[in-house]
């Protein structure tokens, strides 16, 4: 036997049942939007995702970052110390020659004239 809501008798006792549970319907109803919050809101699952995917490249960068300070660091304390680190980047920066050498430049092929 189904109960059939639409009728007079029907909508007496859904009246009846909603007089009784509403405390239920109402607690459900907040239950449901604050479950909806805290998934779909800011500070949600979905952001701590961003967040992590946001820290491995963060962490990414920063031993790159290292990794680059570590060389200048070297670099700086060769120039300071190494005379034939110094020739080697004056000749490489600069291009200079000594004065019984002398330096071939071919074009680049990969590069187009007009």
């Amino acid at each position: 036997m189904t109960r059939a809501y639409f009728t007079v008798g029907g909508m007496y006792r859904l009246a009846r049942h909603l007089r009784r549970e509403w405390l239920s319907l109402i607690l459900g109803t907040v239950l449901i939007l604050l479950a909806g919050s805290a998934f779909l809101g800011p500070q949600g699952p979905r952001d701590l995702l961003v967040l992590r995917a946001r820290r491995t490249q963060l962490e990414t960068a920063h031993a790159e970052l290292i990794a680059q300070q570590t060389a200048l660091t070297t670099a700086i304390q060769k120039l300071g110390s190494d005379d034939r680190y110094v020739e080697h980047a004056v000749r490489r920066e600069l291009g200079y020659a000594r004065p019984d050498e002398l330096i071939y430049k071919f074009a680049d092929p990969t590069r187009t004239t007009r």
